[in-house]
């Protein structure tokens, strides 16, 4: 019995008719009192012995079934866990992509709210920087008094031209649509960045610039190129918490042919440009690094710290027709290549000098200013009286039409605000007013750049627009221009 069991353990063995004299405990102990052994001391018939035969095949068979539902359950609870397993941790994937997503539209629309107050600020400050300058614009050009008071004066207009300029960069940092490309000078639009760059870089940064002689202009959209200048400037401080220095270089190079495209850079192709090259001298950034600035799927580690997000910088650059290429080495630095098109016109763009009044003298008219600041207007009115002008004010576009039906004989000119109370904007008066004289002319004013006025028309500065804030020698420039056109019929 051992040796068939050795074979085939499940075997059920029958003994039966066993002798008095054997011990059948004994028996079992010896053969370890297995379950399929059934000890019968009376003899059995044929008959019985075939019922106990069957008995035994039938529950021999019923417990192979059972064991095969049981096996077959659990492989079905083993599937069942395993698909378990798969959709929990797919599930926790896509919540923590999904926070991921809330975690960057959050900064996204943070970032928004922080543009959109700096817009306002801006606005308020370039109203006030309007008035400013414009009384000393006034003081000077009386020259009534002491060299030192004119010096002084000097001195304060001169900082709030550089108060101005500070606002002029946040308004093209929050600008969000790109303008129309034209030929931008290059080291002139680092220079009116410098300023803002300074305070955000700190004083634990140094900045050394070299631009190549007789760079050729790169066509751009200004407020684009200013936005890619400041935020490489940021990633760099960031990458640089003790210090350093960040180095701006600019220089011209000629991809002459495909085969020099493709072996320069897979978006490179031939033409001149010019190469804007941004580096500190930063712990350098991995080969990991390198590939999460550029991730779409907003999977970028927390570990990468500073070294994650400049995807828009290369919608950006690409928006310029232009490409980025990156340069990066362990404990030296990392250094970004920007590739501009050069501008058909080759060499620096000479700055027009601004006239305090044009050639010739125009002869004194009617103007319309609307404004809602009472400080902007009397200014403005102060400068244009002095110089023989009749002045008209309004404060909103109700106000302005009330005078435009009862003196439009008369008014010459109309200087608005973009922004007006009462629900009518400057556009909505200019549209009302051209209606019933479209040669009348009109110059519009705002404390926001041109680029952020989301509306289809036009606005060029010193012809039909005047960016805040401006002194009295922009003011007369453009009034004198207009006023100097045919006149109207």
């Amino acid at each position: 019995m051992r040796q068939i069991w050795h074979f085939q353990r499940d075997l059920h063995i029958v003994l039966h008719d066993i002798a008095e004299t054997t011990n059948p405990d004994h028996l079992a102990t010896e053969l370890s009192d297995p379950s399929h052994l059934l000890l019968l001391k009376n003899r059995l018939t044929t008959f019985e012995t075939g019922q106990l035969v069957r008995m035994l095949v039938a529950k021999n068979g019923s417990d192979k079934k059972m064991s095969y539902r049981d096996l077959n359950l659990n492989t079905q609870m083993l599937d069942l866990a395993r698909r378990f397993e798969e959709a929990s941790n797919r599930l926790h994937a896509e919540q923590e992509h999904r926070m991921r997503l809330e975690e960057r539209l959050f900064r996204a629309q943070r970032l928004e709210t922080l543009g959109r107050l700096a817009e306002g600020v801006a606005h308020y400050f370039n109203n006030h920087l309007t008035v400013t300058q414009g009384h000393l614009s006034i003081a000077l050009s009386a020259r009534d008094g002491s060299p030192r008071l004119l010096s002084s004066l000097d001195e304060v207009l001169n900082s709030s031209k550089e108060a101005a300029e500070v606002t002029s960069q946040l308004l093209k940092f929050n600008h969000q649509q790109p303008g129309p490309a034209s030929p931008v000078n290059l080291e002139q639009c680092i220079n009116s960045e410098a300023v803002l760059m300074k305070h955000v870089l700190g004083a634990q940064i140094g900045v050394e610039a070299w631009f190549e002689s007789s760079l050729p202009d790169v066509m751009a959209d200004s407020a684009n190129l200013g936005q890619i200048i400041l935020t490489l400037a940021v990633h760099a401080r960031d990458a640089m918490p003790t210090g350093g220095r960040l180095s701006i270089r600019a220089h011209r190079v000629q991809v002459g042919d495909e085969v020099a495209a493709r072996r320069l850079h897979a978006e490179a192709r031939p033409g001149e440009f010019v190469v804007l090259a941004i580096g500190d001298t930063s712990q350098g950034l991995t080969s990991a690094e390198v590939a999460a600035l550029f991730d779409r799927s907003g999977n970028q580690s927390s570990e990468l710290g500073q070294a994650a997000g400049l995807l828009p910088v290369q919608g950006l650059v690409r928006q310029l027709h232009g490409w980025m290429d990156i340069k990066s080495i362990t404990d030296v630095g990392t250094e970004f290549q920007i590739y501009l098109p050069a501008a058909q016109s080759y060499g620096p763009a000479t700055a027009t000098p601004v006239k305090s009044r044009p050639e010739a003298e125009e002869q004194s008219a009617t103007i319309l200013i609307v404004d809602d600041e009472d400080s902007v207007r009397q200014v403005m009115e102060y400068v244009l009286t002095s110089q023989g002008h009749n002045v008209l004010v309004a404060r909103d576009a109700n106000e302005a039409w009330q005078l435009w039906r009862s003196r439009k004989a008369v008014i010459k000119l109309a200087i608005v605000d973009v922004q007006l109370p009462g629900g009518a904007s400057g556009f909505d008066l200019e549209k009302a007013l051209n209606e019933e004289d479209p040669s009348l002319p009109v110059i519009f004013t705002c404390g926001f750049a041109a680029a952020n006025l989301k509306h289809t028309k036009q606005l060029v500065n010193g012809e039909n627009f005047l960016p805040k804030p401006f002194g009295m020698p922009e003011l007369l420039t453009v009034v004198g221009n207009a006023l100097l056109k045919p006149a109207r019929l």
